[in-house]
C-alpha cells in the first residue's frame, strides 16, 4: 500500500502491529519550573509553561522505532533538552494530538501510549507521567486496564475531554471478536495505577470495525469531539464526527467527507469549534483501487460550526491546525505527502489559501503546532524522514530551526 510519511499514526488493512526495533541510549530531561496545577497544560510534560513536542521517530530501515519527546524552551524547540524512549523499553504507536492529556490533574501533561513494553504482552494503551523532568523514560510506561471482559482487546486511543469538566478522558477502539467493535470511552481523572474514574462502552459509530481516530486537543473545560473512521487499506475512508457535551460523546455522528487527514481549529474566530477534513495521500495499491475519486483526491473540506461548509483543492497529506500568526484564529497546514505543504490562513471568514514556507522543501510534512516558546502563539513543527528524521519548525512562512532527531 502507498502511504504518505507517517506522523501521528496511520491503519492499514490490518490491526496495528510492527516488529518491535532496537534504538538509542535514553536520556533524561533537566528539571524545569513547578507547575500551576490547576493551570497545566495538555502538551506540557515538565510543567515549565511551554508546550513540548511528542513524536515518534520510525525509521525502519535502521530498525529504530523511538518516541521522543523535545522539550520547548524561551527560545523555541530545544534539540539537546529532549528525552528518548528507546522501543527496548516500550513499543508505541501514537496518534496525532490525541497523545498528550493531564490524565492524572496535578498540572503536568502526561502521553497516552499505544504500545506494549515487550513481545509477550498485549497491545494496550499505556500513560507515561509527566513531572518536573518531564516523563522518566527508564521506567516502563503504566497500562490502562481495559473495560470488562479479560479477553477484551483494544486497536488505537485518543484522549480528551469528552464530558468537559476539564478531567482528561481516555477513547479506544475495544473488541472481543473481529466483529464486535465497540468504541469505549475512560473517564478521568485516572490514577496512578491507571485505573479510569468511569466507564461507558457504546457501539462502533460507522457501524462496523474502526481503528483511526482524531480528537480535538484539549484546552481547559472545552467539550472535544471526536472524529471515528470507517475502517482502510490505505485508502481514503469516511469520518464520523461526534459532538461531546456534559453528557459525554454522543452516539450517533455526522458522516464527513472522505479524507484520512484531520484538524480541529476555530478558524473563522467566532468561538465555535471548527473541522478541516482532506485527503492525506493514502492509497490502496491493490489493482484496480490506486486512485481516488476527483472529489477526494487532493482536497480539503472544511466544516464550520455555524454549518457552513468550504472546499479547497490542489495538496494532500497531514493536517494540523494552529494560531501561527497571534491573530486568535487558527491556521491550517496542509500537505507533505509529495507535495509542498501549504498555509490556509484563519480569518473572519474562515479559512483562505495561502502559499507555502521559504525554505521547505517537498520532502516535509505537517507534524505538530504548539507554543514551544510561550510567547503567546504557535509555532508549527514539519518532519522530513529520508535516511534520518528532521524536524523543521516554522511560523507558518519562514523557517525558525532545524534539528535531526535521529539517533546516534
Amino acid at each position: 500500500m502507498a502511504l504518505p510519511i507517517l506522523l501521528g499514526g496511520c491503519g492499514d488493512g490490518s490491526r496495528p502491529e510492527r516488529q518491535s526495533a532496537t534504538s538509542a541510549t535514553p536520556t533524561v530531561a533537566p528539571p524545569s519550573a513547578t507547575p500551576r496545577a490547576a493551570e497545566g497544560r495538555a502538551d506540557d510534560v515538565n510543567g515549565d509553561g511551554r508546550a513540548d513536542l511528542v513524536v515518534e521517530v520510525d525509521l525502519p530501515r535502521a530498525n529504530v522505532h523511538d518516541l521522543v519527546i523535545v522539550h520547548g524552551s524561551s527560545q523555541g524547540l530545544d534539540q539537546r533538552e529532549r528525552t528518548v524512549v528507546s522501543s527496548k523499553t516500550f513499543w508505541s504507536w501514537l496518534i496525532d494530538v490525541g497523545a498528550r492529556a493531564d490524565l492524572d490533574g496535578d498540572g503536568f501533561g502526561d502521553i497516552l501510549g499505544y504500545g506494549r513494553p515487550n513481545e509477550a504482552e498485549r497491545t494496550r494503551p499505556h500513560i507515561f507521567w509527566g513531572g518536573p523532568r518531564g516523563i522518566d523514560s527508564g521506567l516502563p510506561p503504566t497500562p490502562i486496564p481495559l473495560p470488562g471482559r479479560s479477553d477484551v482487546a483494544s486497536y488505537r486511543t485518543v484522549a480528551g475531554d469528552f464530558n468537559g469538566d476539564g478531567a482528561a478522558d481516555v477513547a479506544t477502539a475495544t473488541s472481543s471478536s473481529r466483529n464486535d467493535t465497540s468504541l469505549t470511552i475512560l473517564y478521568g481523572p485516572f490514577t496512578r495505577e491507571g485505573a479510569a474514574s468511569r466507564e461507558s462502552v457504546q457501539p462502533s459509530p460507522t457501524g462496523a470495525e474502526f481503528w483511526r481516530m482524531t480528537v480535538d486537543r484539549i484546552d481547559g473545560r472545552r467539550a472535544t469531539r471526536l472524529i471515528v473512521y470507517e475502517s482502510d487499506d490505505g485508502e481514503q475512508t469516511s469520518g464520523w464526527l461526534l459532538d461531546a457535551g456534559p453528557g459525554g460523546l454522543a452516539k450517533e455522528g455526522r458522516k464527513l467527507h472522505k479524507g484520512m487527514a484531520a484538524a480541529f481549529g476555530d478558524f473563522d474566530g467566532d468561538g465555535t469549534r471548527d473541522v478541516a477534513v482532506g485527503d492525506d495521500g493514502g492509497r490502496n495499491d491493490e489493482p484496480g483501487y490506486e486512485t481516488e475519486a476527483p472529489s477526494v483526491d487532493q482536497t480539503l473540506t472544511v466544516y464550520y460550526g455555524d454549518g457552513r461548509t468550504k472546499a479547497f483543492r490542489g495538496t494532500a497529506g497531514p493536517a494540523v491546525a494552529g494560531d501561527f500568526n497571534g491573530d486568535g484564529r487558527d491556521d491550517l497546514a496542509f500537505g507533505g505527502a509529495n507535495r509542498p505543504v501549504r498555509i490556509f490562513w484563519g480569518g473572519s471568514g474562515g479559512l483562505r489559501a495561502g502559499g507555502g514556507i521559504e525554505g521547505v522543501g517537498r520532502a516535509a510534512a505537517p507534524l505538530a503546532a504548539g507554543d514551544y516558546d510561550g510567547d503567546g502563539d504557535d509555532e508549527l513543527a514539519l518532519a522530513t524522514r529520508d535516511d534520518g528524521f528532521a524536524v523543521i519548525v516554522t511560523d507558518g512562512r519562514r523557517v525558525l530551526s532545524r534539528f535531526d532527531l535521529s539517533p546516534g
